[in-house]
């Protein structure tokens, strides 16, 4: 039976008997995962992907973007360009995901913001805490985003599931028409059930014509880069490679670079901040041109 893999960008899951989680601390750190997950062998252990929090993804994916640019702010790079980069480079690297076959969820925290209506008058709406950029990137590629919202029932604190928010008090949208409004449980089996029920209840709308039946814990420590070591082994490695097949490997190489670096650039023009980015490109050449 296929599990699921807990991306733990941040470290909550101690609690959670027999999770399979791969911390998480650099954006690097995921693109490597990633690379895994290609594999048919991975592919054969894991259904699912799980995300904890997007919002330090997106911290992450902003400081990765900014050391490809050798910037301190996104906002350092001229025309808005830096929130581009960091947009398409967030938005690739979860697609890819979803493209491999993968279910993908994410999850943030939540905090309340004050809209405008258009006549002047304002409301709050429950949203997630993460920066709406990334957040629209999340709900784009979402079949259903909701609200885990704690109640109070009898005396006994419970958590239901806020699938469609009929007043517009919180942010929850789905594609599927008849997905009922909440589910007083929130458990997995509830939403199991809720989307059954909202499929078949769309399937006998076109006459069932569309419907088919096919379908352990260690500390967190944050890597460390050492820029010459990485510089050094980034041009033995070319250097073996060259040697290999100095006709073909040179421009893979390049390519391979300019990638994760930009149009133009090369290793040999980096900066002690952008360590992190060679570690990438050697991954990146590991993983595609060394057999």
């Amino acid at each position: 039976m296929q599990g699921c893999l807990l991306l733990a960008f941040e470290k909550g899951y101690n609690a959670i008997p027999g999770i399979m989680a791969q911390d998480i601390t650099s954006w690097s750190d995921l693109k490597s995962v990633v690379r895994e997950l290609r594999k048919a062998e991975v592919q054969k252990i894991y259904k699912s992907v799980i995300v904890d929090t997007i919002d330090i993804a997106a911290g992450l994916c902003e400081k990765y973007v900014c050391q490809q640019a050798d910037v301190d702010t996104l906002g350092d790079v001229p025309y808005g360009g830096g929130w581009a980069m960091a947009k398409k480079e967030f938005e690739d690297v979860f697609r890819t995901i979803t493209q491999l076959g993968y279910a993908l969820v994410f999850i943030s925290h939540a905090k309340e913001k004050e809209f405008k209506r258009k006549d002047g008058t304002s409301y709050n709406q429950i949203v997630p805490s993460c920066p709406s950029s990334f957040n629209e990137i999340a709900k784009n590629m979402a079949d259903l985003y909701c609200y885990a919202a704690k109640y109070n029932d009898n005396g006994t604190s419970k958590v239901k599931m806020i699938l469609r928010s009929d007043d517009n008090s919180v942010d929850t949208g789905s594609r599927f028409k008849y997905i009922v409004s909440e589910l007083p449980e929130f458990s997995y089996q509830a939403l199991v059930d809720a989307l059954n029920e909202a499929i078949d209840k769309e399937a006998k709308s076109f006459n069932n014509e569309f419907v088919t039946d096919e379908r352990g814990s260690t500390a967190i420590v944050a890597p460390t880069f050492d820029y010459d070591k990485l510089v050094t082994e980034f041009g033995d490695l070319a250097k073996r490679l060259v040697d290999e097949d100095p006709q073909d490997n040179p421009p893979k190489i390049r390519a391979i670079v300019e990638k994760v670096l930009g149009k133009g650039r090369k290793v040999s023009e980096t900066t002690r901040n952008q360590a992190e980015l060679i570690s990438v490109i050697i991954d990146e050449i590991k993983g595609t041109m060394v057999k």
